[in-house]
Formats: structure tokens, sequence, C-alpha cells
């Protein structure tokens, strides 16, 4: 057997190829968060197998789902000043932009 660590212990403990596969991760969920709302717990669930513990991995698919947000408000453009008017939607929004990345997130807790 090879003393070299695995692809997946790597990218949980070297700098650089963790922030790659953050990026990718990121990239990946939001491309597809842009089509079915699925995109969002596959987000939490990319982010969360890049961190080296299962609570950074809470914290890395938390962090996907403000990026998600953040980018949805930017679509929005000029449109975003009537969001504060349509609450219940915006709730929801809300809710599915940091709750769905959680709910993926526990894919790190299955992927020792």
């Amino acid at each position: 057997m090879s003393d070299s660590p695995s692809l997946r212990e790597r990218v949980r403990t070297e700098p650089r190829p963790h922030a790659v596969a953050l990026l990718v991760a990121l990239g990946v969920g939001i491309g597809l968060a842009t089509v079915h709302w699925v995109g969002l717990v596959a987000a939490g669930a990319l982010a969360s197998l890049a961190a080296p513990t299962v609570r950074r991995g809470v914290a890395y698919a938390l962090g996907a789902g403000v990026v998600a947000l953040a980018v949805f408000a930017a679509s929005l453009g000029p449109a975003a000043a009537a969001v504060p008017g349509m609450r219940p939607v915006a709730y929801v929004a809300v809710g599915a932009g940091l709750g769905l990345p959680l709910l993926g997130s526990l894919a790190r807790a299955a992927v020792p």
C-alpha cells in the first residue's frame, strides 16, 4: 500500500486543494441551483465534504447558502427593492437558501 494520503484527505488537510475543492463545490452547487432547488442541497453537500470536521462542514454548508442567497439577490438587479414588500416569499427564499444546504451538510457526517 502507498503511504500517500488519499485525495479526500488532501482536500481536507492541504490548503491549496482545500480552496480549489471549495470553489468547485460552490460553482457546481450554485450552477445546479440555477436550474433546480436540489442544487442548494448539492451545494451544501459538496462544500461540507471538503471540510475536515463535521462541525466545519455545517459551517461550510451555511456559507454556501449565504453565497447562494447573495447570487440570487444580485440576479434580481433593480427588482431587489421590491423584496421587502414580499415578506412571505422572501422568508421562504431565505429559509430554503439556508436550510437546504444545511440538509446537504449531512453528507459530511455520512462520509468519514
